[in-house]
């Protein structure tokens, strides 16, 4: 295969605000009849907005807001775009010509490996052994045309989950890593170039690329590698920030020469160059004490460690979003947030929040999740204390989901003789409740936001809105509750109508006002009242 310019390729798929589709090269982002990409998979879509961001931060970082939002006024014009990216070519071939991009700098030997595994949710070697591939089946992929192999290759450097002894995990250092970006309003027509500015933010000399050499783009040069005993780190200061785009944990090396002609089983466009299989080498660079700009972070109150937050079974809801869309003592928010709110948008623009990553058993992606949070300028104020009041109803909420939970393991009794199978049936049950109750109450909570905010200068008006969500979260978790206890207890636990007339005289009956009781030791401990109890 010929080497080809990912700069110069029309390889990016897109569509446009009539719906027509077609590719472009990178310096086409200009065009403003462009709305957005569109990758058919959701994991190359949000690889690929890392992708346009990072080239652009790269090259075109501004010194500061005022420069960026001249950008952001004015636009960019292609020849612009041109000159900015002709720094970076070198970096940008893919083919069997070294340097190509994402892909070691050395010649690797042994065994082939199939192309499907470039995908993170590919069936891995256990899966395939025990045959447990059900949800995405072995060889669904077989062969990928060079535009669809780039992407999937960066996808997976960015994404890198752990792949076995020495096969290290992505720069942001953990498995699953959550990734945020900053959107406009939904409804309103807005071109792809600048759903991609909202994202890059202003470098100081130190951190915009002074050269585009191996400090950025590590498979310019020979790799530096981790084998032991030495288990070598590359450390922030040890390389350029933007190589924060760039990472390469994973030692891959496509096979350019054995390919076929046919149809890509990832676009389904034809191609004389599909590519079939890699073959790759443990132990690539491992990334310590990065910060990547587009995710969160958590600290380690003992070691005041940073570390990315991952994306939990479930998927990302409200429980989350304070520490996406802003900074306390346990979790702050990516830099591109809190860059945003330093621009002090006028105007009654509305923004997003797009929170996207992979949940993983181990090596094993479980499911891909995706999730809208809204964003208010206000919890950016350093003299307002909506975050502490907006914290303390999330806690609220995670005390009231526990006495649900709590309340309705009243069914494991001292019935001995269906007790494993009530706790076998309420195990399954408990998580799914867990989720339901997250989703069923986030639209709720966002409302009590919205007036929260509205009384963020009467003090007077704030208390009784805590007061209301609580109400809110009662209310919800008691129908829950009635509906789990006294409504299938004959079906769930296969009771006779004599046993379940017994049961809901007894122990429902008693769970119910347990639950209350819970209740009224919570409004104590976070000092809300109406000046009455629930009972």
């Amino acid at each position: 295969m010929s080497t080809l310019s990912l700069l110069d390729e029309k390889w990016i798929p897109v569509v446009h605000f009539d719906g027509h589709l077609s590719k472009i090269q990178p310096s086409q982002l200009v065009d403003e009849t462009i709305s957005d990409l569109a990758y058919l998979r959701p994991d190359f879509q949000g690889a690929a907005y890392q992708f346009l961001i990072g080239l652009l931060q790269t090259t075109l970082s501004p010194e500061d807001n005022s420069e960026w939002r001249k950008y952001w006024n004015n636009g960019f014009s292609s020849q612009q775009l041109t000159e900015a990216f002709e720094q970076v070519r070198t970096a940008m071939q893919f083919g069997a010509t070294k340097p190509s991009f994402m892909q070691d700098f050395a010649k690797l030997e042994g065994k082939k490996i199939p192309i499907t595994n470039l995908l993170i949710d590919a069936p891995g070697e256990n899966a395939l052994k025990k045959d447990t591939d059900h949800f995405v089946k072995r060889g669904f992929v077989k062969v990928m045309c060079p535009h669809c192999a780039a992407m999937a290759l960066f996808t997976l450097q960015t994404n890198a989950p752990a792949g076995g002894q020495g096969h290290r995990v992505s720069l942001r250092g953990v498995i699953g890593p959550i990734t945020t970006l900053i959107m406009p309003e939904v409804s309103k027509p807005t071109p792809l170039w600048k759903k991609l500015w909202l994202n890059v933010i202003p470098l100081d000399d130190e951190e915009r690329p002074q050269q585009f050499d191996a400090s950025v783009f590590p498979w310019l040069a020979p790799t530096k590698t981790s084998e032991p005993p030495k288990n070598l780190s590359l450390f922030p200061e040890q390389a350029n920030y933007c190589q924060a785009f760039w990472g390469m944990p994973r030692r891959i090396e496509l096979d350019f020469h054995q390919t076929e002609q046919g149809q890509c089983d990832i676009c389904g466009e034809l191609s004389k160059q599909l590519i079939t299989q890699y073959q790759a080498k443990n132990y690539g660079i491992q990334y310590q004490h990065w910060q990547h700009p587009l995710t969160p972070y958590s600290t380690n109150n003992k070691t005041g460690e940073q570390k990315a937050i991952k994306v939990l079974l479930g998927g990302l809801i409200y429980r989350d979003w304070l520490g996406m869309v802003s900074a306390n003592d346990d979790t702050h928010s990516a830099r591109v947030v809190t860059t945003h709110f330093e621009r002090n948008f006028a105007g009654k623009q509305h923004y997003h929040l797009w929170c996207f990553g992979y949940n993983f058993k181990q090596m094993d992606a479980l499911c891909w999740y995706e999730h809208l949070y809204p964003v208010y300028p206000d919890l950016a104020k350093t003299n307002s204390d909506l975050k502490e009041l907006i914290a303390q109803a999330l806690e609220l909420s995670k005390d009231m989901q526990e006495i649900l939970k709590k309340s309705i393991e009243i069914f494991v009794t001292t019935d001995k003789k269906k007790k494993k199978e009530i706790e076998k049936v309420l195990k399954k049950r408990s998580i799914s409740i867990e989720i339901a109750y997250w989703k069923e109450t986030e639209l709720l909570f966002y409302e009590f936001i919205k007036k929260l905010i509205e009384q963020k200068d009467n003090p007077n008006g704030r208390q009784p809105l805590l007061i209301e969500w609580a109400d809110t979260l009662l209310n919800y978790v008691t129908q829950i509750y009635d509906k789990v206890a006294f409504g299938d207890l004959e079906q769930s636990f296969k009771y006779s109508k004599t046993e379940t007339a017994d049961r809901i005289s007894c122990n429902q009956i008693s769970g119910r006002k347990n639950l209350l009781n819970q209740f009224n030791d919570l409004k104590k401990k976070y000092n809300i009242s109406n000046n009455f109890d629930y009972v």
